[in-house]
């Protein structure tokens, strides 16, 4: 773990806010908790390091201020059924058993039922939180191969303690989340994936699997350059361009290539699993899925009905 300096601050402003999205991609209209900014977690490739510049972690610990404003947020929504989520600024799980700040926020959910909370991470730990869970509350794993996982993602918990915690989750009656993101292309990697998603079907219930991203890597031009100043040679396998938003992306054909082979590798265990891409055009949607999202507002609304078909009218 790292030593990095925890700091609780005065929650100020909105804290609750909009998937920053990108332009002209599809957006699954997440909304993002800033309960916490900065991880101790250490991923080659994390993209706070680019957004966050200050050092140690600040934690907002003013949790009826942080409620108050999920609360407003719900209550706003007439047409969707929201999913809230504290893993954009930091991982959802790995200081919460030192700090327990996210019980409040599960119980909440479930008193509240109405909107889904997500806890999402690489950290396999949440013994702390079992008595507190309920339906509304999905435990999510970001997945890659363990060989991903050894180069791009120390101290953090190895493929089969996350995939392991995910069945617990699933055992104690929560949908869990699945995220394979970013997914890195490197010699390999096709066989490494294929196996991955092997242990997927074999070790949980894909009936409760309620999602499952997938996400090529992407980064901001300044991480390009933090990375050949590192020689990390592992990040850069491949041919990037510079995308529309600004961020540096495997060229489209070879995104393409990808996601239909994990796709399609997916959807043979279970035709009924949500999978869905992020971040990505719907020239990219259609070529990969055959489904035509020309807008944002499309995707949500599939996330509506896969909720509405997994919870009936229990929200």
């Amino acid at each position: 773990m790292s030593l990095q300096r925890v700091s609780f601050v005065e929650a100020k402003g909105s804290l609750v806010r909009d998937c920053p999205g990108t332009k002209n991609h599809i957006c699954c209209g997440y909304k993002t908790i800033d309960l916490i900014e900065g991880c101790i977690l250490s991923c080659s490739y994390c993209i706070l390091k680019y957004y966050i510049n200050a050092d140690g972690i600040k934690v907002h610990g003013d949790t009826p201020y942080i409620l108050s404003q999920i609360e407003e947020v719900i209550n706003a929504e007439k047409g969707h059924i929201l999913r809230f989520g504290t893993g954009e600024l930091s991982d959802s799980l790995a200081l919460d058993r030192k700090y327990r700040l996210n019980r409040p926020l599960v119980e909440f959910f479930g008193e509240k039922k109405r909107a889904l909370l997500e806890l999402k991470s690489k950290w396999a730990g949440f013994d702390h939180l079992a008595p507190y869970l309920n339906p509304y509350t999905v435990i999510s794993f970001s997945l890659a191969p363990q060989r991903s996982i050894d180069r791009e993602e120390r101290r953090t918990s190895p493929l089969y303690k996350r995939l392991k915690a995910a069945k617990k989750a699933q055992d104690l009656g929560c949908f869990v989340g699945l995220h394979l993101d970013p997914i890195i292309i490197y010699d390999g990697f096709e066989k490494d994936y294929e196996y991955l998603i092997e242990d997927i079907g074999r070790l949980l219930d894909l009936k409760k699997v309620i999602w499952i991203s997938l996400g090529l890597l992407r980064f901001p031009p300044k991480l390009l350059d933090h990375f050949i100043e590192n020689k990390r040679k592992s990040l850069l396998y491949g041919e990037f361009i510079q995308g529309e938003d600004g961020k540096c992306r495997y060229i489209k054909g070879e995104r393409i290539k990808v996601y239909r082979m994990l796709y399609n590798q997916l959807k043979s265990k279970d035709d009924e699993l949500f999978v869905y891409l992020c971040m990505e055009r719907s020239d990219v949607w259609k070529a990969v899925t055959g489904m035509t999202l020309n807008e944002s507002e499309a995707l949500i609304g599939l996330f509506d009905k896969r909720i509405k078909t997994l919870y009936g009218g229990t929200i």
